[in-house]
């Protein structure tokens, strides 16, 4: 061995036992560089090089193809100085499997401050690194699955109400039926054939989307979810697919909300609007329905086909928003509910009884 043992920096046998790798060179930086003049038994262990025939060699030797050696730019300089050098590089074990490696080397001094020789503290973080790169990749895969998101969000949900499409991906493309109480909101714009029948079409769907648009805020603000756009009509829900406490009162909230909104603007043509609205509360049942290719999603029940039949009744009676009896339940004194009139009801053996909100 050819540590020198006249120069007490460190015991031998703490060397030795050291858990983690250590090398000692020369102090020779020209070239053809340092050699080896010690190895610890954990250097053999983690490189496979043993020590008869690492002493006198060059370090170079744990270097290969994948080492990148410009983290070496400023060790020459830094150890130079007499400061310590700290990097990781790819190296090789003896029979030229890769490895990580972290390096601390410094100076050893002599009695007379010089520089003879240098110790290498080395240390294997293969593992390390591979859970940095299964942390990063698993990183860049939410990052990336969050710009696919928000591409979505932007694409589709121009087309598909946000929550929808949420709980869709969630659910792997398929939402299972629910059935639950919630509150169904039909709207229809009054006379909207007869405003629109010298129109040029593409002014029509100007004015739809003007007007959808006007509308849609308040249903969304209160938790609503729009199903479709039907024609000039609105279906939308509360309390299906997302839930609310709330649902018969934010669906009468919405309907005040866009009848006031309404009576004040004065669309892009020149036109007012007024809307018809119908809301229900009662059990209906919402899923995906469609072929293998194409699916939607839409809520069923005999309460939605009464909200229906009930924004119908607006133009019989002269009203804007007519409530059925169990949504009036719901909401209680909180509005200023009035009977309208207990009315039959297509394909429904008991009457209904209808309340206008003022």
């Amino acid at each position: 061995m050819n540590l020198d043992p006249t120069k007490k920096i460190v015991p031998l046998a703490l060397l030795e036992a050291a858990v983690e790798s250590i090398l000692v060179t020369t102090a020779n930086l020209d070239f053809p560089g340092p050699t080896v003049v010690y190895v610890n038994p954990a250097f053999e262990r983690m490189t496979g090089w043993s020590k008869e025939l690492i002493l006198g060699q060059s370090p170079r030797v744990l270097q290969g193809s994948s080492t990148d050696r410009s983290i070496f730019n400023d060790l020459r300089s830094r150890l130079g100085r007499g400061e310590t050098w700290e990097g990781r590089a790819v190296n090789y074990r003896k029979d030229g499997r890769e490895f990580v490696m972290e390096w601390s080397i410094a100076p050893i001094r002599d009695d007379r401050g010089l520089v003879y020789q240098y110790v290498a503290v080395q240390r294997d973080v293969t593992a390390r690194v591979e859970t940095e790169r299964q942390l990063e990749r698993a990183r860049e895969a939410v990052i990336d699955g969050l710009r696919k998101r928000e591409l979505m969000h932007e694409t589709f949900g121009k087309f598909i109400p946000i929550p929808i499409m949420n709980q869709v991906i969630a659910d792997a493309g398929m939402l299972e039926p629910e059935l639950r109480e919630a509150t169904v909101f039909f709207s229809d714009i009054a006379d909207f054939a007869t405003l629109t029948e010298r129109m040029d079409p593409r002014a029509i769907i100007v004015l739809l989307n003007e007007y959808f648009s006007l509308v849609t805020a308040p249903i969304e603000s209160k938790g609503g979810v729009i199903h479709q756009f039907q024609g000039d009509a609105i279906l939308a829900t509360f309390n299906l697919p997302l839930r609310d406490s709330r649902h018969a009162a934010n669906a009468v909230e919405a309907a005040l909300e866009i009848q006031d909104t309404l009576g004040t603007h004065r669309f892009s043509n020149g036109l007012t609007l007024k809307t018809r609205i119908g809301i229900n509360t009662g059990t209906m049942v919402a899923g995906t329905v469609g072929s293998s290719g194409r699916l939607g999603y839409t809520v069923h029940g005999d309460a939605v086909n009464l909200a229906a039949r009930i924004e119908q009744e607006n133009k019989r009676f002269g009203t804007q928003i007519l409530i059925a009896e169990a949504t009036a339940r719901q909401i209680g004194e909180a509005f200023d509910c009035r009977i309208v009139k207990t009315i039959p009801v297509r394909g429904r053996h008991q009457p209904v009884t209808v309340y206008t909100v003022m």
